[in-house]
C-alpha cells in the first residue's frame, strides 16, 4: 500500500445533533465495512434526466446478466481492493460484483489507518451507538474506484414518536382493518396474487407470526407465505411491541399482505441506520432467490442527514432497480415539511427525494356515516406529526416532473426535484388497525400509504407478462389514475407548501384510482 491518501469527496460527517460524546471507540472494535465500487470514467448523464431514464429502462437485464456484466467492468476495481486489504491486514469477508460492493472487517485501529476513521460513540437519551466523524481518507491505488464506504456509522435514523393507540371495545374507535382502507380507494381485495413476491424492509425489532395470523383471521384473508432474511443484526427479534420498529413491520407486514392473498412476502431485517438502511435495500434488490418484484420501505431521514457518499450509493442501488424492474417505494416521513430538524429550513426525506423511487405521503381522509366511503379529503397534519413533502436541496428537477408546474423551494427559491409523488390515508382517524402483541391497534403515518401502495403495484405485476418496474413516468404521463388533493397544508410554524389542484408538494398527485390503476397497468401501460 502505499503511503499517499486522497480524500473521500462527499464523505464529511458531522457529530449527531442533540446527542451526547461519550469518547473514543476502542480501537480493538471489530469493525465491518462495505466498500462500493464505481467505473472510473464519470456518469454522462444527470441522475433522473430523460437520457438516464431512458438507459436505464430501454434494456431490463436481470440479476445474474447484470453480474456478468460487471464482471467484465468491476472486477478489477474489486481486485484492487482485495489487494490492498491483503496488503493492510484486513480481511476480505464478501464480494459481489453484481452489486459492486467488498466487504471488508477488522478493527477500528486498522480502519483508521487504512481509511482515516474516526470512530466515537455517543448518546442520544434512548441509545448509545458508534458515529463516524470528519472525512474519509483512501489509499490513492483504489480512489478512482471509491464510491461509499458504508458500515462506520451507525447512528440511528430519526423517528416520530410512538403513535399506536388501543382499540376501544365499545366500538367508538374509528380504526379501520386494511383492507377496508384499500376498498374506499377501489382497490380490489377479491383477487388473489401466488405470482408475486413484494420485499419489505426492517429495522430493528421484529414480529410475531401469531400477530400476523390473528390480524388475518380477522379480515377473513388467507395467510401469505412470509420469508424472514436477516441482512445484519439478530434478524426477526419481537421484544413486546412497545418499540417504534416493532410498530412499524407489523403495520407493513400487516398492510402488505391483508391484500395480496396467497403472495410470497419477504421482511429483510438490518439495523437502524443510513448505512443499514442502504444494505438491506440492495441485498432486496438483489435477491436471486426471493426475487421481489416490489419493495416497501417505510424509513428514511432528511436528506441532510446523508452525506454524499452515502446518498450516492443508495441511489446506485435503486438505479440498479430500475434495470432489474424492481418498484421502490419509500416513506415521505411524517414529520411535516422541516422533516424533523429545527435548523430553520424545510427538508424532505432521502431515500423518497430520490428520482429513482417513488415517495409516499399521507392524507387525513373523512368517511361517511357508515365508514364506506370518503366523503372529504385533506393533507395529513396532526402537528407536530403529519406528511412530509416538499422540493430537495439536492436532486434537479426528474424527467417525469418536467411538464408540471413545481413550487420554488422555500429554502433558496430553486426549482428541483418534487416530494412526493403519491399519497394516501395516513391519519390516526381513521387509522389502520392491526394487531400488535395480541392487541388491537391503531396506527397512522406515511408508513402505512407505502405498503398500500406496494401492495397495490404487486397486483398489479399480477395482472401482467412482466413487472411494471420504475412506475413514476407512467403515473406522472397520466395523472388521472389518481385523485388529487386540494385541501391542507404541511407547515410548520407558517413554513411549508400547501395543497392544490394536480400535483402539490404535500400529496404529489394524489391518491390512488386503485381499479383504474391496476387495469392501466394490466392494459400495457409501461414507465
Amino acid at each position: 500500500m502505499t503511503d499517499r491518501k486522497v480524500a473521500l469527496a462527499g464523505s464529511l460527517r458531522v457529530p449527531p445533533e442533540g446527542a451526547a460524546l461519550i469518547g473514543e471507540v476502542d480501537p480493538d472494535e471489530p469493525v465491518s465495512v462495505v466498500v462500493h465500487v464505481k467505473r472510473r470514467t464519470p456518469d454522462a448523464f444527470v441522475p433522473g434526466s430523460a437520457g438516464d431514464l431512458a438507459r436505464l429502462t430501454s434494456r431490463p437485464v436481470t440479476r445474474r446478466a447484470l453480474a456478468a456484466q460487471r464482471l467484465r467492468t468491476h472486477a478489477r476495481a474489486a481486485a484492487r481492493i482485495e489487494k490492498l486489504a491483503q496488503t493492510c491486514g484486513l480481511e476480505v469477508s464478501a464480494v459481489n460484483l453484481g452489486q459492486r460492493t467488498v466487504e471488508l472487517k477488522g478493527t477500528a485501529r486498522q480502519m483508521a489507518e487504512v481509511f482515516g476513521a474516526t470512530l466515537r460513540r455517543y448518546d442520544d437519551g434512548r441509545q448509545q451507538f458508534r458515529a463516524r466523524v470528519g472525512q474519509l481518507t483512501v489509499p490513492a491505488e483504489i480512489a478512482p474506484w471509491t464510491r461509499a464506504i458504508l458500515g462506520f456509522d451507525q447512528r440511528p435514523l430519526a423517528a416520530p414518536a410512538d403513535r399506536v393507540r388501543p382499540q376501544a371495545g365499545d366500538g367508538t374507535d374509528a380504526g379501520r382493518w386494511p383492507t377496508e382502507i384499500a376498498s374506499l380507494y377501489g382497490i380490489p381485495i377479491n383477487r388473489e396474487a401466488p405470482s408475486v413476491c413484494v420485499g419489505i424492509v426492517a429495522l430493528g425489532g421484529g414480529y410475531l407470526m401469531s400477530d400476523l395470523v390473528t390480524a388475518m383471521a380477522a379480515m377473513g384473508r388467507p395467510m401469505p407465505e412470509v420469508i424472514d432474511v436477516t441482512v445484519e443484526g439478530d434478524g426477526n427479534q419481537f421484544v413486546d411491541g412497545f418499540s417504534l420498529a416493532e410498530q412499524e413491520i407489523a403495520l407493513d407486514l400487516q398492510v402488505a399482505a391483508s391484500l395480496l392473498p396467497k403472495a410470497r412476502i419477504v421482511v429483510y431485517f438490518a439495523n437502524n441506520s443510513t448505512d443499514s438502511l442502504t444494505r438491506a435495500v440492495h441485498r432486496a434488490v438483489f435477491d436471486d432467490i426471493n426475487r421481489p418484484q416490489v419493495v416497501s420501505v417505510s424509513w428514511g431521514n432528511s436528506e441532510k442527514t446523508w452525506t454524499d457518499t452515502s446518498r450516492d450509493a443508495m441511489q446506485a442501488v435503486l438505479a440498479d432497480a430500475i434495470r432489474l424492474r424492481v418498484s421502490v417505494m419509500f416513506a415521505a416521513g411524517d414529520l411535516l415539511a422541516t422533516g424533523g430538524l429545527a435548523d430553520g429550513r424545510l427538508h424532505v426525506w432521502f431515500p423518497a427525494s430520490s428520482p429513482y423511487a417513488l415517495g409516499c405521503g399521507g392524507t387525513a381522509p373523512v368517511l361517511n356515516e357508515s365508514g364506506a366511503a370518503i366523503v372529504a379529503e385533506a393533507v395529513w397534519k396532526q402537528a407536530p406529526t403529519g406528511t412530509g413533502g416538499g422540493i430537495s436541496d439536492v436532486f434537479p428537477v426528474p424527467a417525469y416532473q418536467q411538464a408540471l408546474n413545481l413550487p420554488a423551494s422555500l429554502n433558496d427559491g430553486a426549482v428541483r426535484r418534487g416530494v412526493p409523488d403519491v399519497a394516501c390515508a395516513a391519519a390516526a382517524t381513521p387509522g389502520y388497525r392491526i394487531v400488535l402483541n395480541g392487541q388491537q391497534v391503531t396506527k397512522d403515518g406515511t408508513s402505512a400509504a407505502t405498503p398500500l401502495w406496494a401492495a397495490l403495484l404487486a397486483m398489479a405485476n399480477a395482472e401482467r407478462a412482466s413487472p411494471v418496474g420504475f412506475v413514476n413516468p407512467a403515473l406522472y404521463s397520466d395523472p388521472a389514475l389518481c385523485r388529487a388533493i386540494t385541501q391542507g397544508d404541511n407547515r410548520v410554524a407558517g413554513r411549508g407548501y400547501d395543497a392544490g389542484p394536480g400535483w402539490n408538494a404535500c400529496t404529489g398527485l394524489g391518491v390512488p384510482k386503485g381499479a383504474d390503476i391496476i387495469a392501466a397497468f394490466a392494459g400495457g401501460l409501461v414507465a
